[in-house]
């Protein structure tokens, strides 16, 4: 059967395309970058390989016995607003998993924006992270207030909980800004006719649904340039594939013979 690709349309065009301060943001080199703190009874988290939100390695606490976390800290300039960007899951009983980052002194002082948690959102608000079962995305910002010259970007898990981060960005706010995805676009095809694998070229690793007309998830699978998915078990019928980058997505609608 001839094979037709097509190029997808964007329906969401943001990106966090710039530098990135943290070393090693999706620990493809273990915890290199990374430590368990700030608190000296926290440990450090397990790195996972396979099912990640980007390339081969997570990290993630598993059934979390008490309070711990991990972080990295970075270099900040006092005023400056900065966005921090990650991917996670969490589970357990709804307080499982937060951000927890913290803007500090020369001292190593905490310098806090705002006295309130509940309106801090590098401290999830004072909250927790939303349960998810699959790879979420979460982005925060927040100015460095007087006498700040680094952030904590830090992460805490909790008793009985299970959390997994990946693909975590720190950097200036002004410098991680939306920009212009078509690229991403223009080089995600596939073959919109399908048997037994739906085959995909992609610039990067990218998470891959397919729909029913009626909006049923029937697959959702991490799929790398070039790969497939099994498509056999599939009803014939027309599906919609949703592919996103984490900052991009796009759509087609695909027809099952």
């Amino acid at each position: 059967m001839k094979k037709i690709f097509t190029t997808l349309t964007v329906l969401a065009v943001v990106s966090l395309s710039a530098q990135n301060l943290l070393t090693n943001p999706s620990f493809e080199s273990d915890l290199e970058g990374w430590a368990a703190g700030p608190t000296s009874s926290y440990t450090a988290p397990e790195v996972v390989s396979g099912n990640s939100q980007d390339g081969d390695k997570h990290v993630a606490y598993i059934a979390a016995t008490a309070t711990t976390g991990f972080f990295q800290n970075v270099p900040v300039t006092e005023g400056e607003s900065y966005t921090i960007s990650f991917w996670y899951k969490a589970s357990g009983d709804d307080t499982d998993a937060r951000i927890w980052s913290i803007f500090r002194d020369a001292e190593g002082a905490g310098v806090y924006t705002t006295d309130a948690t509940e309106e801090d959102p590098f401290r999830t608000n004072n909250g927790y992270l939303p349960t998810a079962t699959e790879w979420t995305f979460h982005t925060a910002t927040m100015p460095a207030g007087t006498g700040a010259v680094s952030l904590d970007v830090a992460f805490r898990a909790y008793t009985g909980g299970n959390a997994a981060f990946d693909n975590i960005k720190a950097g200036v706010e002004g410098s991680m800004g939306v920009t212009d995805m078509n690229n991403f676009a223009d080089q995600v095809k596939m073959n919109t006719v399908v048997t037994n694998k739906l085959t995909l070229v992609l610039p990067e690793r990218a998470t891959v649904n397919i729909y029913t007309m009626e909006g049923r998830l029937v697959s959702s699978n991490r799929v790398d340039n070039g790969g497939s998915i099994d498509t056999s078990a599939m009803a014939k019928g027309v599906y919609v594939v949703k592919v996103t980058n984490g900052y991009a997505t796009t759509t087609q609608k695909i027809v099952k013979k």
